[in-house]
């Protein structure tokens, strides 16, 4: 998708001892967006804890970037996939030093659900090369996580905004997805007074069974009381 230095801002928290929070941006043409990296050093490929599958909420991202590929074919979007993130504990790896381009038989595999070529590319160069998996097979396992989880009902093709709370929507997740515990998901809005919904953070094992998100992630949910869900149009 996607573009934008703004689009998935993920808070960044350093040591009390830093004098100021760091931001790291990483602009992708055609839309790949960028998330603030934790520093923890090089990293080798798979060398993580777990996964974050990140479900973007495309309605909102088209309001503020409508000139984006996804916001203007034939087909409409809800959520799509932002990523599927390494994750440790603390922070998360990007960047790992691996160089295998994406086979564009992949990119297209793929579309269905990360509908924009910038995003995969972004996606794999920043998070896939520290999977320790293949291209091929690290989308194969980005289609599967998505496939794991149930998209409520309500959240499939509403034709009219929805002003809900971020507790509501976790709870129509869970309703959806009974084996997926309350500390697996995480919703982040971004706006002011009444916010959009922006994203909900999946925590999941190495092997795709959900687990609970770590401290950093849970520290990136929306703390507004409501939050407005666009329409899909």
């Amino acid at each position: 998708m996607m573009d934008s230095m703004n689009r998935h801002p993920r808070p960044l928290l350093l040591p009390i001892a830093a004098a100021c929070v760091v931001f790291v941006y990483l602009c992708v043409a055609g839309g790949a967006s960028a998330r603030h990296r934790s520093h923890q050093g090089a990293a080798a490929p798979g060398d993580f804890a777990y996964y974050l599958l990140s479900l973007s909420w495309s309605p909102a991202f088209c309001l503020s970037s409508p000139n984006e590929g996804e916001c203007n074919g034939p087909r409409r979007y809800g959520f799509i996939v932002h990523g599927l993130w390494p994750q440790n504990e603390q922070g998360w790896p990007e960047h790992c030093d691996v160089r295998r381009a994406v086979p564009d038989e992949v990119v297209q595999d793929i579309a269905d659900v990360m509908p924009a070529r910038g995003l995969v590319y972004h996606e794999w160069s920043a998070h896939g090369t520290c999977s320790g998996l293949e291209p091929t097979e690290y989308f194969e396992l980005v289609r599967r996580a998505y496939a794991s989880v149930i998209i409520p009902r309500e959240l499939l093709r509403p034709a009219q905004a929805i002003e809900q709370s971020p507790v509501a929507i976790t709870a129509a997740f869970l309703r959806s997805n009974p084996r997926i515990p309350m500390q697996s998901v995480v919703v982040t809005c971004s706006g002011q007074e009444v916010p959009r919904l922006r994203e909900v953070h999946i925590c999941l094992a190495r092997d795709l069974t959900p687990r609970s998100c770590s401290a950093d992630v849970a520290r990136a949910a929306c703390r507004a009381s409501q939050v407005i869900i666009p329409p899909i149009r």
